[in-house]
């Protein structure tokens, strides 16, 4: 190995060394047999003390190093001093050999540095030999259980038990024989599966019993009010107020909190509400005669309760999972993430040769998954979290401490976007992937400017690797991801490969047989490049990328190490394992450590940076080099943001070394920050209110903005009233209002026939309350989740029934072989519940067999009604609630997921245009104008999942024009993505001090003209096709000049000499980047503008438009011409 490989890193002691590192490795197994004996995996026996370790000296061999898979189930130990091999010849001006290629990143099978022993085949015992009892337990007592299986069977154990209140007479006893609801126990666990954490199961405990006791109210109002009328001969008038006041309240007002907290719990508390109250106020308070009896209210009410008591007791005793555990798991997952990322974003940057190999596979999905979650994820489990905190010392009096994680790794996350945007790379669903059209060959690769033609031989692998991902992106298997490089990327390598070409030339030139010049074959810029570089044989690019290439992996290798030091102490060994691995290993450092070896590492990048500027140094700097300095710029926002999450780990780790905050004193506390909260929060809405800044009241697509002549300022009293009138009829437009609406006026429409004497024996005998049940169910505030729902509800009812049916006519009232079959018919469907994208299935199936079987085993004795017949009664009882559901919701105020799809595109284009306007009119931002900008960012982040959550249900909106553009819609979602991105790297750049000291008085004022129409321009862009998605209007034939102001701003900047002296050459690559990315942002609109001509059509047709501008023979010379923005040349628009 020679010493020009090695590369200066900070060690995890802190000293400086020169090591051979690589990103595909951080030395994580080399104690990987020992954890796995720790762990009972493996039969290696423990490495003792007098053991050779590895010396600094030694080197891990890379090839075997790196076919572990970097994502783990547990972290792994590692040395600090362990030296790590990478291949990198300083003659190539790529790395062949960080081995992160197929051995390593993308394995889906392969060897491993240790080796399990094979299983034995245990020999047949003989007659004399161990008896077979003690065999088979000694088999049963080795099986283990994965936590998927351990949550369906902890569910099947909650049903069973459930059951068992009505199969066995003494478990019905305790109930008070209750032979007519005692079925809605085992109904409660199906709705209060207990397969959620700790905290989880106390949030849906709370929502469960505070709506039965809501439910209890409503039927004992009701049944109040239903006697005293009866008695007074005033029949009429109890049912109304049964029907129109006790029965629609209460509908309106648990769908409205339904639709308007839109949570999981409420769901299902909603539920088991409407079963009470259906059941109590429509079936058995139409046939009221006028006797107060509370027996029946009880008997449900109890039932309920005492299911939702079995489900709490159940997710208690069978393996408990706690919600800390959970919340730190995620913060580990989300770390693990951002390790690969890194890795893969940095070798991207520097054009690896074995970036082919970044193909979609199970690690880098879990990484993509887990980073794009984590805006959403983190903040639910620490919300989980938090409730367990009156008897989980883990995280009692630490929530503000995880808070302040979290937030900093949303931060890291929004870093992470601003890297993969720099570098030009996106990640595409492999399924979602457009297909190749037909009769194009995808075993050819062609030229990423001209897919038409082929690529010359000798292409680099990483290039070829961006060219084929244009013309057909990778393919993976199903529900994978794959990599596909963006423009920025592709210009990148171009401008690289004829940098790589030129030098070669120039040291090695080759024979031309035609006798031309070797720099006459070296291949030119882009047609589309508008960045054309006015130094055609220049190689800064390449000589600074390959200067700055080795510092800045030697950056990156630290992020890196400090990520996998996080998560141990995010996600600690239990103690036995920790003193087993302090034994074997040195213990990792400490926060304190971690931040300084990353400030050390910072320190040694800049000045690598700085160094290799004066090596490239030139009178101007040359612009090849902005395309680089943006990763460079946001790898370093990223390490900073890293420091400020070590800070925040470090204030955890000294938060829990104290002892655990008493109980009381945490209650008292919690009181006491709520009330200041809740003071702030009054405090904040009254500086909002008198404040005028537009950035506390935007609205998009705002209608009605006061102080207009459409909406004037009201000025009497009068007006005042009136104004306050209309704001609260205003409300019933909003779609949770129009929700709670339509599902009361289903609800009342459907219990009609019970209080009325002709039909109500026929609603009774046909248990037309399921239909209610039914129709709560099914209505969903969107049309496509309804029509889901309905679908699995048909056809999981017609499963459950027939099933039922058929076990109790082989086994009729048979209590011991009626509660197996039970437990046995409810392990596949909690495993649709938990762990399939069709859960819903599972649910009702269970909920229309528990109906038919236990309803039917109450009824053994009696014998009234045969099992086929109520099996027949429910199916019909549900085929009403679905059709009078599906009704309601596509008809009356349909809430359709493309059309809010497309409404929220429209909303998020002006929020992010109005960022944007945000971001370059600031001239000094202070520390709370940033705190809203980043908060505005995560709001965007969020939309974009909300919007990807609408897309998934078009597909269940049938449309009689046709299917739903999805993939466009999906594109557009991804220029979204972008934008987002390159939000947060101008933000990253206007809060700068050298922006706001040097950047903004010398170079923004004095292009101010031309800056001024550039973001005119960019932010008309914005509103046009923010009112194109709202009015779904065809689009105008001509955009925004964007581009030509653009252009001409770019102009300006290179020939003023003035800006390009500047003393400070950081300033003027700072400004000239900036500007440089504001033509990603054009171009990510213009994007869109095709997309949306494609989705709503033009008002004049392309080739119609252009001919008005082409000259005529009989114009002659004088008739008009066009060209398009993107093609004119640069003087033509100077000369216009």
């Amino acid at each position: 190995m020679s010493p020009s490989s090695e590369i200066e890193v900070v060690m995890d002691d802190g000293t400086l060394q020169r090591r051979t590192i690589s990103l595909s490795t951080t030395a994580e197994t080399r104690y990987l047999d020992t954890l796995d004996h720790v762990l009972g995996h493996g039969p290696t026996p423990f490495p003792s003390r007098s053991d050779p370790i590895m010396t600094s000296h030694d080197t891990i061999d890379s090839e075997t190093e790196d076919r572990q898979p970097l994502l783990n189930h547990w972290p792994r130990p590692s040395y600090q001093s362990t030296t790590i091999q990478e291949e990198d010849e300083e003659e190539t001006d790529t790395s062949n050999s960080d081995q992160d290629g197929q051995t390593t990143f993308f394995l889906h099978g392969g060897s491993s540095t240790h080796k399990e022993m094979p299983p034995t085949t245990p020999s047949i015992m003989q007659p004399d030999e161990t008896p077979r009892w003690k065999f088979w337990m000694k088999r049963f007592g080795n099986v283990s259980f994965t936590p998927a299986h351990q949550a369906v069977l902890k569910c099947s154990f909650a049903y069973l038990l459930g059951s068992l209140f009505t199969f066995v007479p003494a478990w019905n006893a305790l109930i008070g024989n209750n032979r007519v609801s005692s079925h809605l126990v085992a109904t409660a666990t199906v709705f209060f599966n207990p397969a959620k954490t700790l905290g989880g199961m106390v949030e849906a405990a709370v929502y469960g019993w505070g709506y039965t006791l809501f439910a209890l109210v409503i039927c004992l109002g009701s049944m109040v009010t239903t006697d005293f009328f009866i008695d007074h001969h005033l029949t009429i008038v109890a049912h109304l107020l049964s029907l129109f006041f006790w029965l629609a309240g209460s509908v309106f007002a648990v769908s409205f909190l339904k639709a308007h907290w839109n949570k999981p719990p409420v769901a299902t508390a909603s539920s088991l509400c409407f079963i009470i109250i259906f059941i109590n106020v429509v079936k058995e308070g139409s046939a009221n005669q006028g006797d107060f009896d509370t027996t029946r209210i009880q008997q449900i009410t109890s039932a309920v309760a005492i299911g939702t008591l079995v489900t709490v007791a159940c997710c208690i005793v069978f393996w408990p999972t706690s919600a800390t555990t959970k919340l730190q798991q995620d913060l580990e997952k989300t770390l693990q993430s951002y390790q690969v990322l890194l890795k893969l974003l940095t070798k991207t940057f520097l054009l690896d040769d074995d970036l082919p190999e970044f193909t979609a596979n199970e690690s880098l999905k879990t990484a993509i998954d887990s980073h794009r979650s984590s805006f959403t994820s983190l903040q639910k489990s620490l919300k989980e979290a938090k409730l367990e905190s009156l008897w989980n010392t883990q995280i009692r009096g630490c929530t503000d401490e995880y808070d302040a994680i979290i937030k900093s790794m949303e931060r890291l996350s929004q870093h992470v976007g601003g890297l993969r945007s720099s570098c030009g790379i996106q990640f595409l669903h492999s399924q979602d992937s457009d297909p190749s059209p037909a009769g194009e060959s995808s075993q050819q690769v062609t030229d990423p400017h001209h897919t038409d033609r082929p690529l010359p031989p000798g292409t680099p692998a990483s290039m070829a690797m961006s060219a084929h991902s244009i013309t057909s992106p990778l393919m993976a298997p199903s529900d994978s991801w794959s990599i596909r490089a963006g423009h920025r990327r592709r210009r990148l390598e171009s401008e690289m490969k004829r940098q790589r070409m030129k030098k070669n030339d120039t040291h090695h030139p080759p024979p031309e047989a035609d006798g031309s010049s070797p720099m006459e074959k070296a291949p030119a810029p882009a047609v589309d490049d508008v960045l054309s570089l006015e130094e055609p044989y220049s190689t800064t690019l390449i000589d600074y990328v390959q200067t700055i290439r080795r510092p800045l992996k030697s950056l990156a290798y630290t992020c890196k190490r400090t990520l996998y030091h996080l998560r141990q102490g995010l996600q600690p060994c239990p103690p036995s394992h920790r003193f087993l691995f302090s034994w074997t290993q040195p213990l990792p450092p400490d926060c304190p450590r971690l931040k300084a070896n990353l400030i050390q590492a910072m320190e040694l990048f800049d000045l690598a940076q700085r160094r290799a500027l004066d090596h490239v140094h030139q009178p101007k700097v040359s612009e090849d080099l902005f395309l680089v300095y943006f990763f460079v710029f946001n790898l370093k926002e990223f390490t900073l943001e890293l420091i400020a999450m070590v800070d925040a780990v470090h204030q955890l780790t000294v938060k829990q070394q104290y002892q655990p905050m008493p109980l009381w004193k945490y209650i008292y506390s919690s009181l006491a920050r709520w009330w200041g909260r809740q003071e702030a929060a009054r405090a904040k809405e009254h500086d909002s209110v008198a404040s005028s800044s537009s950035s506390q009241a935007f609205v998009p697509n705002e209608r009605h903005r006061l102080h207009t002549l459409h909406t004037p300022a009201p000025t009497t009293r009068w007006r005042k009233f009136f104004l306050r009138v209309w704001w609260v009829f205003s409300l019933f437009k909003l779609q949770t209002m129009r929700y709670a609406i339509k599902s009361t006026v289903a609800a009342i429409l459907l219990a009609i026939p019970a209080f009325l004497s002709p039909t109500g024996s026929i609603f009774r005998t046909w248990r037309m309350e399921w239909a209610l049940i039914t129709l709560m169910v099914v209505m969903t505030p969107t049309v496509g989740g309804t029509n889901l729902v309905a679908v699995y509800r048909i056809f999981s009812t017609i499963l459950g029934c027939v099933s039922a049916m058929v076990f109790y006519m082989l086994f009729p009232a048979n209590m011991y072989v009626l509660p197996v079959l039970t437990w046995l018919f409810s392990i596949p469907n909690f495993w649709l519940i938990l762990h399939h994208k069709h859960g819903k299935f599972g649910q009702f199936t269970l909920l229309a067999y528990n109906l038919v079987m236990l309803n039917k085993y109450n009824d053994r004795e009696a014998n009234k009604v045969e099992v086929w017949r109520l099996a027949f009664q429910r199916t019909v009882a549900i085929l009403v609630g679905v059709v009078v559901g599906l009704i309601a919701t596509n008809y009356c105020w349909p809430y359709e997921a493309r059309v809010e799809l497309r409404k929220g595109l429209s909303d998020f284009l002006l929020r992010v245009g109005w960022q944007y306007q945000r971001l370059i009119s600031k001239k000094q931002p202070d520390r709370a104008c940033v705190k809203v900008w980043v908060n505005q960012e995560l709001t965007l982040q969020r939309d974009l999942i909300e919007m990807s959550a609408l897309l998934a249900q078009t597909p269940n909106e049938p449309r009689l024009k046709g299917a739903f553009p999805v993939q466009t819609y999906r594109h557009m979602l991804d220029a979204g993505q972008n934008l987002v991105d390159k939000m947060i790297a101008i933000r990253t750049v206007v809060t700068k001090d050298v922006w706001i000291q040097e950047v903004y008085p010398a170079m923004v004022v004095p292009t101010g003209h031309l800056a001024r129409d550039m973001v005119g321009n960019v932010l008309l862009y914005f509103y046009l096709l923010a009112s194109a998605l709202h009015l779904k209007t065809p689009l105008p034939p001509y955009f925004p000049p964007a581009r030509s102001a653009w252009l001409l701003l770019i102009q300006e900047l290179r020939q003023d000499h003035r800006l390009a002296s500047h003393p400070n050459q950081q300033a003027y690559m700072i400004y000239f980047a900036y500007s440089i990315m504001i033509e990603d942002i054009i171009r990510d609109l213009d994007k869109l503008g095709e997309h949306m001509t494609m989705l709503f059509g033009a008002l004049v047709p392309e080739e119609e438009w252009q001919q008005l501008f082409v000259p005529t023979l009989e114009q002659g010379t004088h008739g008009l011409s066009i060209y398009p923005t993107s093609t004119m040349p640069l003087t033509q628009y100077q000369t216009q």
